[in-house]
């Protein structure tokens, strides 16, 4: 199992001291983007993803997990950060289109 961090430096090294690979992100645009090539890698299994880029990014990320078996894309928090309230209903409804 491949799995690989995206987000800022404090993000990524934290996984990297795991031994997990990572990919450092200035900004959104350039996370989605590199999210985006992972997806396309087919020995990526998990890519674990910072939340922070803010809510745009974090919906983006978002739809791109929902279209997507593999790899699977997970948002994490970024370290010291309080995890976020997630609505799994209302993620779910998204999902499905209801």
């Amino acid at each position: 199992m491949v799995a690989v961090a995206v987000g800022g430096k404090l993000f990524v090294a934290s996984f990297r001291l795991a031994g997990v690979a990572g990919v450092v992100a200035e900004n959104g645009r350039e996370a989605l983007k590199t999210i985006q090539e992972l997806v396309r890698d087919e020995d990526v299994d998990l890519i674990l993803v910072s939340d922070e880029y803010g809510a745009e990014f974090t919906n983006s990320v978002a739809q791109l997990s929902s279209t997507t078996a593999k790899p699977i894309v997970y948002l994490l928090p970024k370290p010291g950060e309080k995890p976020a309230e997630v609505d799994y209903m209302a993620m779910l409804r998204k999902i499905l289109g209801i």
